[in-house]
C-alpha cells in the first residue's frame, strides 16, 4: 500500500508538471493569438470596404460578374503537431486562388490584400484550434490532479491507516495472549 501510494504520488507530480507546461503553452499562444487577430481584424476591414465601394460603384450583377474571373482553388495540406499529448493541426498553403482577367481597381486590390492574408488567416485557424485543444487538456489534467490530490491519495493513506491500525490491535492482542498463555504455562510448571 505504500508503495502503491508512492508511486501515485510520483504520478500526480508528473501530471502537475504536464499541467504547468500545458498553462505556459496555453499562455503563449493566446497572446500570439490577441496580436494576429487585431492585424488581421483591420487588414478584413480594409477589404470590405474596397467591396463594399465595388459594390456600389459597378453594381452586383458586375461585381458577381469579375469575382467569377478568380480561378484555382486554395489547396492547403494538414499535418497532426504533438505539444504534450496534444494533438492539433498544422496548415501549410499548397496553392492560392489567382486572378485571371481585369478587375475592377478596388476589387483588384480588394483580391489583392484578401490573398496577402490568406496564409495569416490559416495560421490564425491554426492558433484557434491549438488553444481550444489545450485548453481542453489542461481543464482534464487539471481535474485529474485534484481527483488525485483531494480524492484518491487521502483515500489510500485512510486505507493505510486502517490497516495499521488493525494489524497494530492485532499484534497487541497476539502479545497479550502469549502473556496468558506464558503466565498459564509457568503456573502449571509449579
Amino acid at each position: 500500500m505504500k508503495r502503491r501510494i508512492s508511486f501515485i504520488e510520483r504520478g500526480c507530480e508528473f501530471l502537475k508538471l504536464k499541467r504547468d507546461q500545458l498553462a505556459k503553452e496555453l499562455s503563449a499562444s493566446i497572446d500570439v493569438l490577441r496580436g494576429r487577430r487585431g492585424t488581421l481584424e483591420e487588414q478584413l476591414r480594409r477589404i470590405y470596404d474596397l467591396v463594399v465601394s465595388a459594390y456600389l460603384s459597378l453594381g452586383p450583377a458586375e461585381v458577381g460578374s469579375q469575382a467569377s474571373s478568380i480561378r484555382k482553388e486554395l489547396a492547403i495540406d494538414a499535418l497532426p503537431v504533438s505539444v504534450m499529448g496534444v494533438l492539433y493541426p498544422r496548415i501549410r498553403v499548397q496553392s492560392k486562388p489567382s486572378v485571371e482577367g481585369r478587375l475592377d481597381i478596388a476589387l483588384s486590390r480588394a483580391a489583392e490584400l484578401a490573398s496577402g492574408i490568406m496564409e495569416e488567416l490559416i495560421q490564425i485557424a491554426e492558433f484557434e484550434a491549438r488553444v481550444e485543444r489545450i485548453a481542453d487538456e489542461l481543464g482534464k489534467t487539471n481535474r485529474k490532479v485534484n481527483a488525485l490530490e483531494n480524492i484518491v491519495i487521502p483515500g489510500y493513506k485512510q486505507t493505510m491507516k486502517f490497516i495499521e491500525g488493525k494489524l497494530d490491535e492485532e499484534s497487541l492482542e497476539e502479545l497479550v495472549r502469549i502473556k496468558l498463555i506464558g503466565g498459564a504455562l509457568a503456573r502449571r510448571r509449579e
